[in-house]
């Protein structure tokens, strides 16, 4: 009987699914937020479970496996139920026995369950560790066959990262950091003390980053995180993230060190720049004296990474500059969305003991459904909006951009996480001096100081960026300075320090994109296009031609593509 294998993420942080083809190869993916329109949405990913199904061709009956990214058996030794609460829904009796029996056995490690329908079809359970979740997410796409790790995030089921090699022998795991010593919680701590949303708005904290001088502060907080070997602790006396009963993330230790944090909504000063730029600071210096160490036990020369820490790309555009490591591979989605990815790769290789599938490595993620041209004039027709079908969309396209018209793109299957490449994204001229301000007033509704990121076909990224030999960014996980003279060319999506999260676009996975940005070049002399995510501040990005009419017309888009179709307002 053929596998075919469903994984999903519901650890309480973007909810998502995965079906893998035959080949073992991610055949369709997606996070629940994409479907209920909920930013962020933490609940169980039904919508996205029967949309993964609905674009394969099959019912959910014809999976015979499902990973899920969080492993409950660390949690069964302690039973919090009873007999009398479980009798009110016997339903409970299942995880009451479950409780019972693990606790009574004890130092149990995993958990295997099996559902059988009316019909005898059967559905087996296997419940993954997280992080090893992450890992198979960053290695088993990266096309190394051998490579050392390394996953940090906020917390797993009792740690918060490992590190280790892996090899065609299998992973070996060499440390693990236990909760509550976190460093995506320390960097969240930051976050929320700036008046921001931690596990949300760690972007903006980057961000801003750019703007401080990181030495002002370094000498009060440094002291906080302390390395030894490949373990980290942090000072907890300053930090209240790991006590549920309490208000935030940071202790009152902190505000005595720091002064008052900033009121959320409240404008940042030069203050939280410096605290922020130093906090950013100590995360990089960490991280690069973890892996140099791990390194010194290894020797291995490729490295892949994965956890929410990994979002960070001011870090990530760093890793072979400031470690000994030479390779490194980034996928497109470190954070917990790539949970629904890593735990069906992992099942199939670890579980179900089938063989890797990748050679190469992995360079784009446009893993949602394709819409028929049939199904976007539908939508248009249904709507009763005027449109037109130009007959080259790029060079149709390329002119609105040089206008300086601010266009939203819909072309092919949706990225799965949260960067657009190409396919959902909003776009706009980068070589005029207002377009940041304004599409991030206008349209995003978004705080002024927000970057943008250059997309930039990947043959053409060294004549405006200074990047390391063999270096790419496909997924804008990677920020790296631009050249002098493209800095003027392109102010827009300069940040402040010079950078500019780099988006490599590549023809073969990219081809309509990669067109475009050819077709602006013959206008504007630069083959270079702002890019950011087609959705509204507090809206996930739009998935179906429904969702990008109703973003077109709620905000201060001037045009539509959708496929082979342009609007204008």
């Amino acid at each position: 009987m053929s596998q075919v294998i469903l994984g999903i993420n519901c650890s309480g942080f973007h909810s998502s699914a995965c079906l893998l083809g035959p080949d073992g190869e991610v055949q369709v993916a997606i996070a629940e937020e994409r479907l209920t329109r909920v930013k962020q949405d933490k609940s169980f990913p039904r919508q996205a479970i029967r949309y993964c199904c609905a674009a394969a061709g099959i019912e959910l009956h014809d999976v015979t496996d499902v990973f899920i990214g969080w492993n409950p058996a660390p949690y069964l030794l302690h039973p919090r139920q009873n007999l009398a609460d479980a009798f009110q829904d016997r339903s409970k009796l299942a995880q009451l026995t479950l409780n019972e029996l693990a606790a009574l056995q004890g130092n149990v490690t995993s958990i295997d369950q099996t559902l059988t329908s009316a019909l005898g079809s059967q559905l087996r359970l296997h419940y993954v560790d997280h992080h090893r979740a992450h890992l198979a997410n960053a290695w088993l796409p990266s096309g190394f066959a051998e490579a050392d790790f390394f996953v940090a995030d906020g917390f797993g089921e009792t740690s918060t990262g490992l590190l280790g090699t892996a090899t065609a022998a299998g992973i070996k795991e060499l440390a693990a950091n236990r909760t509550p010593h976190s460093l995506g919680l320390f960097y969240a701590a930051f976050t929320e003390f700036l008046g921001f949303r931690p596990n949300g708005d760690e972007w903006k904290v980057m961000a801003l980053a750019a703007r401080g001088n990181p030495n002002t502060c370094y000498e009060q907080l440094r002291p906080l995180i302390q390395v030894q070997d490949l373990q980290y602790e942090v000072d907890l006396r300053y930090f209240e993230f790991f006590l549920f009963f309490t208000p935030h993330y940071y202790s009152p230790k902190l505000v005595e060190l720091l002064g008052p944090p900033l009121s959320p909504g409240a404008e940042p000063t030069q203050r939280e720049f410096d605290i922020v730029a130093a906090v950013q600071r100590i995360t990089e210096e960490v991280v690069f004296e973890l892996l140099t160490n791990l390194h010194a036990r290894t020797g291995q020369h490729r490295l892949v990474l994965g956890g929410g820490v990994l979002m960070n790309s001011v870090l990530n555009g760093k890793l072979t500059q400031r470690t000994p490591y030479r390779e490194v591979f980034i996928g497109a989605t470190p954070d917990d969305t790539g949970i629904s990815v890593g735990s069906a790769l992992y099942g199939r290789r670890f579980v179900l003991g089938h063989s890797a599938s990748l050679s190469q490595a992995s360079n784009h993620n446009f893993f949602g459904r394709e819409y028929s041209e049939q199904e976007l004039e539908t939508e248009l027709q249904r709507r009763k909006v005027a449109y037109e079908k130009p007959l080259v969309i790029t060079d149709a396209t390329a002119a609105l951009l040089q206008e300086g018209l601010v266009v939203g793109w819909f072309q092919g299957a949706s990225e799965l996480g949260q960067r657009a490449l190409g396919h959902r994204s909003i776009l706009a001229n980068p070589t005029l001096p207002d377009m940041k301000a304004q599409v991030n007033a206008s349209i995003k509704y978004r705080e002024a100081f927000r970057p943008f990121a250059p997309a930039v076909p990947v043959e053409r990224q060294h004549e405006y960026f200074a990047i390391p030999p063999g270096e790419t960014a496909y997924f804008m996980e990677k920020v790296f300075p631009l050249l002098p003279d493209a800095q003027r060319q392109l102010p827009a999506v300069t940040h402040d320090d010079g950078t500019g999260r780099l988006q490599s676009v590549r023809a073969e996975e990219n081809e309509v994109f990669h067109q475009l940005l050819l077709a602006f070049e013959k206008l504007s002399g630069v083959p270079v296009l702002l890019n950011t995510s087609f959705n509204l501040n507090g809206m996930p990005m739009v998935e179906s031609p429904a969702d990008a009419l109703d973003c077109y017309f709620r905000s201060g888009l001037d045009a539509l593509v959708l496929g082979p179709f342009l609007l204008k307002k």
